[in-house]
């Protein structure tokens, strides 16, 4: 677990809590990024995406500060071990962060495309997927901050109940027989889920390297 406190120097303790502020906050605004996706399912509206590209707007500003507050820490303050691995795993996670939301906010675009009503099963596998997905945001990036082996489980299951919805849509969809137009915007909802939830177990992976010092291996 990372130690926030009692460091030689009280700046550090300051400057490692405003790095934890600012990766949780991120990790707040992709989640309020993922409950726009629900109400998608069910009818097309583009204020949705409107509001989506507000809060990427304010998740892209919030990586640049975690860069910012990263460099600062570097030039001040001389790292070792796992406070080193930390600070710099830090950029690394807001890096991701910013992707998964990126692919949020195009889902909510593709749904806004989709006629509706929606085929029911292809509305219920990405609801699931939806559901997967935001249970996982909070769970990787606590690993990052006090890395437990039972959550990496939880998150590859997770992770694969995504991937299978991803699998499950294309069958879906060739057995509908769509025009090439809906197809394309519902598996694109399909696959961005699908890459988010890989995003959310790199945010694992960094976890597991910041705080045990070793690169993460399925097997282990």
């Amino acid at each position: 677990m990372i130690q926030l406190d009692s460091h030689a120097f009280k700046g550090f303790d300051e400057s490692l809590h405003k790095l934890v502020d600012l990766l949780s906050n991120m990790s707040k605004q992709v989640e309020s990024l993922i409950t726009l996706l629900p109400a998608g399912l069910e009818a097309a509206d583009s204020r949705a995406h409107a509001e989506a590209k507000n809060i990427d707007k304010l998740i892209n500003d919030a990586e640049i500060n975690t860069d910012k507050a990263v460099a600062e820490i570097v030039g001040k303050f001389n790292l070792v071990g796992e406070e080193l691995r930390f600070v710099l795993g830090s950029v690394k996670a807001a890096g991701a962060l910013e992707r998964l939301a990126d692919r949020m906010k195009n889902c909510s675009k593709r749904l806004a495309k989709i006629p509706h009503p929606m085929d029911d099963e292809i509305k219920h596998i990405l609801s699931k997927s939806i559901s997967s997905l935001k249970a996982m945001i909070p769970l990787s990036l606590q690993q990052l901050f006090d890395y437990k082996p039972e959550v990496s489980k939880e998150l590859l299951n997770l992770g694969a109940e995504v991937q299978r919805a991803y699998r499950h849509t294309l069958l879906r969809l060739n057995a509908l027989k769509l025009t090439a137009e809906d197809t394309h915007h519902i598996l694109l909802v399909a696959k961005n889920l699908d890459q988010a939830s890989d995003m959310a177990i790199e945010i694992m992976k960094i976890g597991h390297y910041v705080n045990l010092g070793t690169k993460y291996e399925k097997a282990s």
